[in-house]
This record gives C-alpha cells, sequence and structure tokens, in this order.
C-alpha cells in the first residue's frame, strides 16, 4: 500500500477497507468532543425541525469535512440502527448522545453508510463508529450535516455548549475532532 493510500484512509473509509485509525485526543469524563471535523452550526439553524425545536436534545451541527464519525466520548453503545447513518451512546457521565449523519438520510436505507460498532459494545473517545458517503448524500438531493446532540438533558444538572474555535469560515467555527462541544454536570 502506497504512502498516499494509507494517509487516504485515515479519511476516507470505504467498504473494503479494514476500521479506520482511531483518533488520539485528550478526554475529560464530562465533556462530549466533536465526532468529526467541519463547521459548526448551532442547533436551531439545522434543516430539521425536530433537531432545530431541541426535541432530540441540545447540540450541534457540523458541516463534516471527511466522513468517518468518531466516538464523541467513551461509554457504550446504545443505539444503532439498520440504516447505519445514526448511532447512540450512553456516555460515562450518564449523558445519552446521538450522532446523525445527514438530515433524512433513514431513507437512503442504509446505501453509502458503514458502521463499525455493535450495540452494547464498549467504546472509547475517539474510535471510529460509522463512516459515511458525502457524495451519495448530496446525489440523493439530502444535507450531510452531522448533528450530535445530548438527548437526555433533563437528567444531567447542566448541559454547557462550549463549542468554539479561534479558526472562523463565514463566522462559523470550525472544528477538528475532539473538540469540546458540550460539558455536562
Amino acid at each position: 500500500m502506497s504512502i498516499f493510500s494509507k494517509f487516504k484512509t485515515l479519511f476516507h473509509a470505504t467498504d473494503d477497507t479494514k476500521i479506520p485509525v482511531p483518533a488520539l485526543f485528550a478526554t475529560r469524563s464530562d465533556t462530549i468532543y466533536a465526532p468529526i471535523s467541519g463547521m459548526l452550526v448551532s442547533r436551531k439553524e439545522i434543516n430539521d425541525e425536530v433537531i432545530a425545536e431541541g426535541m432530540l436534545g441540545e447540540g450541534y451541527g457540523i458541516l463534516p469535512v471527511g466522513n468517518i464519525i468518531y466516538a464523541p466520548a467513551s461509554g457504550r453503545v446504545d443505539m444503532t440502527t439498520v440504516t447505519n447513518h445514526s448511532i447512540g451512546l450512553l456516555a460515562s457521565n450518564g449523558a445519552k448522545v446521538i450522532i446523525h449523519a445527514g438530515i433524512g438520510t433513514v431513507a437512503m436505507d442504509g446505501k453509502g453508510f458503514t458502521r463499525y460498532v455493535e450495540m452494547g459494545d464498549t467504546v472509547t473517545a475517539g474510535q471510529p463508529l460509522l463512516s459515511f458517503d458525502i457524495a451519495a448524500i448530496k446525489e440523493a438531493g439530502y444535507d450531510e450535516i452531522v448533528t450530535c446532540v445530548i438527548s437526555n438533558p433533563q437528567s444531567l444538572e447542566e448541559v454547557h455548549l462550549v463549542g468554539s474555535s479561534n479558526t472562523l469560515l463565514g463566522g462559523r467555527p470550525l472544528v477538528k475532532v475532539g473538540d469540546p462541544l458540550m460539558v455536562t454536570e
């Protein structure tokens, strides 16, 4: 395998590749980290009424750069979908985190999505959870934004939205995998 091929597999998983290399970053048990790199979008700006109105919980959207979603915290996989477009994680701090690749992508019936973990698996922050084909999502007419929300904020004392960056694009923060998004109490 050429050096270019090795580098490419770090950022773009395909059906014929092995599980991507984990992302390494320092973690704290009270923090939920960015599961993918990209441009941060407030929950209210996401083009899905259920998410925008907070019916799924508190969090952010990320317009992705790359196609691999990593565990935003250590914990246990407590929800998977047969279409592999969404995954739920019960973080070690009690936060239930839902990560959803794309808006409306459930209608793609799994085409373009690969999951690397199973229900009940214990994962560590930075472990690859799933990958998706951005081109397939766009071709199907859907928005490729990745959402990351805490679905049980009422079970936690507080959820602080702390996603930010010193690097802005069009006035929006750019985040990388492992940047803090939410701190729980």
